[in-house]
């Protein structure tokens, strides 16, 4: 026990001394454990602080924890050893030890200096001593009340220094559903200072919330939405609840809370984080794919809607998520979306989220949609060229007025969200034939972006096929040396419609069937052997190719020689010698509108 326990509780414990003074007409004085004098009266006043001697009678009842009742100091055995043995100033007095737990943790005395307080402590000499034992006992209970309040301090600054630290919003409520505890991360989110709002409901914060219920059914939520209302704006949270007990009963409830962001971000980063997508990742080195690289660099750089063009295979989504990886928006979250993979009447839920009891089924509490959970990051909308046309009005409202409002809600939220779209088909085509919104297409076509076929890339056939291979030797545990020249030879021939996909999906195929040390011709797909023997000027089968089939074959290089768009169109007519409009004409004829190539 440290001597500060008597001396924080001094003031009460000169109050118990002047108390007794004034009952017994006697002096008292009160001692710690270290004999330095923390009460006292009449003569013991003016030498608060002042060390006693240890060789008293004070030091051996302090040491031997026994009360003593001493009629003639100095001369009393107690008294032997006592500097002021041959001139105590004292008449009489009665010693007993301060316990707490058994340890002596000071003294109290009264002391007589003239005959007449000599005689009131020797009138009842054993009763004034159990007297005594009391009000140290009285002194013990009151430096243990204040050590056990100081440890409820510590305790709870220490909890509180630990709900502090944790990044979710912890409020705890009473029976009643009124705070009684909030930390700092719960007190940004309420915008309320932590003292403001002990006391008040929680529904005057989380209306979303039925404290009232939950407590009333002994329930509990589970990563529930919520949200706070807070200058005409909803800020969205996932809530959970955990009912709290004492002796069996609810007593109140805990409150979790993580911000909608946190939320995102974590369910971003459970896979690879998208601000781990770089352009080397893009494997390659010939021109048209550095030019591509160079070209979404630049798009990484500023803030515009980039829409990505390409096949079927090409490698649009890499694009994307390493133009994201490369913005300023990187340590947000990219949320993609195929567009052409989810029902028509799910999309729109998807895509901008509902509240509950929007439709049969819907979740309690609702959910966010792919617009909420990217705010502040990217959204990539694959296949955009399949959205209807019902779709892709929403979607233009939604780039002009940078709000979204959920299905089944009764206002907007809004979203900071950078687009990027992409898709394989011939948008311009789309919109000269009404299958495609004109003012959506510009609103998406700012920064275009032509991502290559792997046909246009031969020089990076080695590399690609190189990697794959070495890849599907690892994850298949295969010990397998490389391929034949003829199968190589093969793979160089073949025109890889399905693009990389294609490829990388090839070569998992051939490391799983080969059971030699090199890939053989003979273990080609068929598609790919029957391409090792056909030439430009014949067909498969070896029959001469139609003047029909030549010219369509012309214009499908010209289109992937110059691309897609207006002026690619206008170029490759130039090259053929035909006019725009016939072009237009032989691409109707020939099924080449919305063919990739």
């Amino acid at each position: 026990m440290s001597v500060s326990n008597l001396l924080q509780n001094q003031a009460a414990v000169q109050q118990i001394a002047e108390v007794i003074a004034s009952v017994l007409a006697v002096e008292v004085t009160i001692a710690d454990e270290c004999l330095r004098r923390i009460a006292g009266t009449g003569r013991f006043a003016g030498s608060l602080g002042s060390q006693l001697d240890p060789y008293s009678a004070f030091g051996r009842v302090l040491r031997d924890r026994q009360g003593v009742v001493i009629a003639n100091p100095g001369e009393d055995s107690a008294c032997t050893t006592c500097e002021w043995k041959e001139n105590c100033p004292e008449r009489a007095e009665v010693c007993c030890p301060i316990l707490l737990d058994g340890k002596s943790i000071g003294i109290i005395a009264l002391v007589a200096f003239d005959d007449s307080q000599r005689r009131s402590l020797l009138a009842q000499p054993s009763r004034l001593l159990d007297f005594l034992e009391r009000m140290a006992d009285l002194i013990a209970n009151k430096v243990r009340e204040q050590e056990q309040a100081l440890l409820l301090r510590t305790m709870q600054q220490q909890m509180t220094a630990i709900i502090n630290t944790v990044r979710e919003g912890i409020v705890a409520v009473d029976r009643a559903g009124r705070i009684i505890t909030v930390n700092a991360a719960a007190a940004g989110m309420l915008r309320e200072d932590p003292e403001q709002a002990i006391g008040k409901p929680l529904a005057d914060y989380l209306p979303a919330i039925p404290a009232a219920r939950l407590l009333a059914e002994e329930k509990e939520w589970d990563h529930r939405e919520t949200y706070r209302v807070h200058d005409g704006r909803k800020t969205y949270y996932i809530a959970t609840t955990r009912l709290w007990r004492e002796d069996g009963a609810v007593r109140g409830m805990v409150v979790t809370l993580r911000e909608m962001d946190d939320v995102r971000r974590l369910i971003s980063n459970v896979s690879t984080p998208d601000n781990a997508y770089t352009f080397d990742m893009i494997l390659g080195q010939s021109p048209v794919l550095m030019t591509a690289k160079r070209e979404a660099a630049l798009a990484a750089a500023g803030s515009s809607t980039v829409l990505i063009l390409g096949e079927s295979g090409t490698g649009k989504e890499l694009f994307a998520r390493a133009i994201h990886g490369a913005s300023d928006r990187k340590n947000k979250s990219l949320v993609a979306i195929n567009c052409a993979a989810i029902p028509e009447s799910l999309l729109e839920s998807e895509l901008f989220g509902y509240e509950e009891g929007a439709f049969t089924g819907a979740k309690r509490g609702g959910k966010p949609g792919k617009f909420e959970l990217a705010d502040g990051g990217t959204v990539f909308l694959d296949e955009i060229g399949d959205l209807s046309l019902n779709m892709q009005a929403k979607l233009l409202r939604v780039l002009q007025e940078r709000r979204i409002e959920r299905v089944g809600g009764a206002g907007s939220v809004p979203v900071d969200v950078r687009i990027i779209a992409a898709t394989h088909k011939d948008v311009e085509e789309m919109v000269r034939v009404g299958e495609f919104r004109q003012d959506l297409f510009y609103r998406i076509n700012v920064f275009p972006l032509r991502v290559p076929p792997l046909r246009e890339r031969p020089d990076d056939l080695p590399l690609l096929i190189d990697v794959f291979f070495r890849k599907n030797c690892k994850l298949l545990n295969k010990e397998l040396v490389g391929f034949e020249e003829a199968a190589l030879d093969c793979l160089r021939r073949y025109s890889w419609p399905g693009n990389i996909r294609e490829l990388e999906n090839t070569v998992e195929y051939l490391v799983n069937i080969e059971t030699g040390r090199l890939i053989s011709a003979s273990r080609l797909p068929e598609r790919i052997r029957r391409n090792r023997d056909r030439t430009p000027e014949t067909s498969s089968t070896g029959e001469l190719t139609t003047i029909a089939e030549l010219e369509r074959q012309a214009i499908a290089k010209a289109l992937r020689t110059y691309g897609r768009s207006v002026v690619g169109k206008e170029q490759a007519a130039r090259a053929l010698g035909i006019s725009k409009a016939t072009l237009y004409r032989k691409l109707k004829e020939y099924d080449l509108v919305v063919e990739s190539f």
